[in-house]
This record gives C-alpha cells, structure tokens and sequence, in this order.
C-alpha cells in the first residue's frame, strides 16, 4: 500500500511537471526585405554622429515599416567634400535606392555628383537646397516619412 501510493505520487509529479514544462522557443525567422535600399553618407563619426544618430533613427524606421533595407557608409579618410564623392560613388555602385546624405560633408559631396546621375535618387538632411530633379532636401523629422514613401514604391 505504501509502495502503491508513492507509485501514485511520483506519477502526479511527473504530469505536473509535464504539464507545467515551459514551450520551447520558436526560431527566429530572418527578415525578408525587399529589392528596395536607402544608403546613408555619413562623415567618419558614422551612425554615431550627431547629425547622422536621428536620421539613422528614420532610416530604421522607415526599414521596419516598408521591409526595404538600409546601410551607411562612413567617409573615411579626409573628411573633405572632395573625399567624399568617392564615396558617394561607392553608394552608387551599390544599386542603393536612395542615397541619403547627412548634415555635413556628405550632403556637399551629394549636391556635387548629383547632376552627372540623374536616374539615382537622393535625399539632402537639413542640408543646403537641392539642385536638381533627383534631390530631395527634407528636414530630419521628415526622413521616416519620406523614405517610406519612396521604398514602398520601388517593390
């Protein structure tokens, strides 16, 4: 009788702890993104920069939102509006959607080459006016925005 009710006590304990088993985690999926990608020109400070932080911050937004991807490039080197071109043509180089400049060199660099790639977007952060039909100037509130709107239309 003792034996029969032990037996009976470790089988409640077993459906107990059975029952009570935490679910395995599921696997996290990769993200699928779309053909879409919106390149920021940084100076060498990167994403961490003062100008670059919030527009990075839209930039991200604007991914989450639409499935396009985003990367930046950070001019190295000199940080001169001639050095930066290069990179700018790195950006080019890359098939990126939209090549969005951050306050500073980069958005110098921008306004210098755009007129020689008229089919490639790109996109001056509280920058000086845009010249030509293929810049855009917003503010850098605005960046979420319209980058969404302009990845969404190229899937």
């Amino acid at each position: 009788m003792v034996l029969g009710g032990g037996l009976a006590g470790l089988l409640v304990i077993a459906l107990l702890v059975w029952a009570l088993w935490p679910e395995p985690e599921a696997e996290p999926r990769p993200r699928e993104y779309t053909d879409a990608t919106a390149c920021l020109l940084t100076d060498a400070d990167g994403v961490a920069g003062a100008g670059a932080a919030p527009v990075w911050a839209g930039m991200q937004q604007a991914s989450r939102e639409t499935s396009g991807q985003v990367r930046y490039l950070a001019v190295g080197g000199e940080q001169t509006v001639e050095n930066a071109r290069t990179f700018v043509g790195t950006l080019i180089l890359g098939r990126c959607t939209v090549i969005v400049a951050a306050p500073g060199i980069a958005d110098g660099a921008v306004r210098a080459v755009a007129g020689d790639h008229l089919n490639q977007q790109f996109m001056v952060v509280d920058g000086d006016a845009p010249e030509g039909p293929n810049v855009v100037l917003v503010g850098v509130g605005e960046v979420a925005a319209t980058l969404r709107d302009r990845l969404s239309t190229q899937n």
